[in-house]
C-alpha cells in the first residue's frame, strides 16, 4: 500500500521476512545453484549481457561478472537522493527479492534488510534512470553501497565510506554469488517509489481541495444541490 511505503520512507517501520518468503528465496537459489553446477547456459547467469549474451562465462569468473555489472552501471550523476527516497527504494527492492523469483540468496537478502533496519543508506544519485527500461544506475549505486564500495549515510555516521558505515553498525559488506548482481539491479523501484509519493501527494491535495470547497460553500451559504449526483445525472431535455 502507498501509505505503508511512505511510512517505510520516513523510517517508521522495520522489515522482517516471513517464513513463506524465506522458503521461496531458498528454493529459487537452489534452482540457480543447480544451473551453475550443471554448466547450463542461462542468460546473465553463465553468459554475458546484451551483445555478449552468446558468450559463455567460465565458472571461475561468474562472481567477477556480477561485480563488474554493478560497478559499470553505477554511473548516475547529480546530488544524492534524500534518505526517504533511498529507504523507499530499498524497501521496494527487498519486496521484489522476497518473492523468490530472482535467485538472490537468503543471506544476501537478510544483509540488505539489516542495513535498511539500521538506516544504512547507500549513496544513490538523483539522475541516471532510464525509466521503464530499468532503474539500472540507481539500483547499481544501491548495490554498490551494500558491497562496501562508494558512499553510505546513516544518522550515526553521516556520509562516509560505505564499508565503514556498515561496520559501525555491526554489519558486513555483501559477498555476491552467481546472478546476484543482476538480481539486485534489474527493476524499476526508483520510479515506483517516486510515483507512489506523487500519488500520495495528489490524494492529499484532492482531499484538502474537497475540504476547502466544503468550507467555502458553507461560508458563502451556498446550496449543495449542485453536488447531488442523483439530480446531476437525471436531467431530461425536451425538444
Amino acid at each position: 500500500m502507498p501509505a505503508d511505503l511512505i511510512r517505510l520512507g520516513k523510517g517508521e517501520l522495520k522489515i522482517k521476512l516471513t517464513k513463506k518468503s524465506e522458503i521461496a528465496v531458498e528454493n529459487a537459489r537452489e534452482l540457480l545453484n543447480t544451473i551453475v553446477k550443471e554448466n547450463k547456459v542461462a542468460y546473465g547467469v553463465t553468459t554475458g549481457f546484451g551483445k555478449f549474451a552468446r558468450v559463455v562465462i567460465p565458472r571461475e569468473d561468474l562472481i567477477e561478472l556480477q561485480l563488474n555489472l554493478i560497478r559499470s552501471h553505477a554511473a548516475g550523476v547529480g546530488q544524492p537522493l534524500p534518505p526517504k527516497h533511498v529507504r523507499k527504494l530499498m524497501a521496494l527492492r527487498i519486496n521484489v527479492l522476497a518473492k523468490g523469483h530472482s535467485g538472490i540468496s537468503l543471506p544476501v537478502l537478510q544483509q540488505i534488510i539489516q542495513a535498511f533496519n539500521a538506516n544504512c543508506l547507500p549513496w544513490v544519485p538523483e539522475k541516471g534512470t532510464v525509466g521503464a527500461s530499468g532503474d539500472l544506475a540507481p539500483l547499481a549505486h544501491l548495490a554498490l553501497g551494500m558491497l562496501g564500495e562508494g558512499k553510505m549515510w546513516s544518522p550515526k555516521s553521516g556520509w562516509a565510506d560505505a564499508k565503514s558505515v556498515l561496520e559501525a553498525h555491526g554489519l558486513k559488506p555483501v559477498t555476491l554469488g552467481a546472478k546476484e548482481g543482476i538480481a539486485l539491479i534489474n527493476g524499476t523501484q526508483l520510479i515506483t517509489s517516486i510515483g507512489c509519493e506523487a500519488l500520495e501527494r495528489a490524494t492529499s491535495v484532492a482531499r484538502q481541495a474537497d475540504i476547502v470547497a466544503a468550507l467555502s460553500l458553507e461560508v458563502l451559504k451556498g446550496t449543495t444541490a449542485a453536488f447531488d449526483s442523483g439530480k446531476l445525472f437525471n436531467i431530461y431535455y425536451v425538444g
